[in-house]
């Protein structure tokens, strides 16, 4: 009996572990995502403002929207000066996909000096894939909260 008791307990810290490495992991892939958008690299190295391959790497092939939010990204960085912050709300851990809800904030700065600003919160709807090593995403919903932001310059 101490022995299935030991092999349950044994079972249980192995898949927490497994979900807390995978909730870590998904993690990076925003905190890649909002560095991105502020032109900070994921790697502290070549900051720039707005660094759109950086926030797109975290996409697979297979997102069907991949290159409408590729421009609304680039047009958003282009325009404007870039700050966010992403808190999980929900997640669903599993072990080849990874549902997930963030509440993400962003602020959104005219490049003009003494220019608007637009603040944006919504909560973002996304699924991950396991791919290789990486998780990637596969869906994210809504996309037009990356949409550029009319500041009037």
């Amino acid at each position: 009996m101490r022995a299935i008791v030991r092999s349950a307990a044994l079972a249980f810290l192995v898949a927490a572990l497994v979900h807390a490495d995978a909730h870590d992991d998904v993690m990076q892939v925003f905190t890649k995502m909002a560095a991105a958008l502020t032109g900070e690299s994921f790697d502290g190295v070549g900051a720039r403002p707005g660094n759109v391959p950086e926030f797109m790497s975290v996409f697979s092939k297979d997102f069907p929207q991949y290159d409408t939010l590729k421009q609304m990204v680039t047009a958003l960085v282009n325009g404007a000066e870039v700050s966010s912050s992403i808190e999980p709300l929900t997640e669903e851990p599993g072990d080849q996909t990874y549902k997930i809800d963030v509440d993400w904030f962003m602020q959104i700065r005219s490049l003009v000096e003494d220019g608007p600003m637009v603040r944006r919160r919504q909560v973002i709807h996304c699924q991950l894939r396991k791919e290789k090593k990486h998780w990637k995403i596969v869906s994210m919903t809504p996309l037009d909260f990356f949409a550029p932001a009319n500041l009037g310059n």
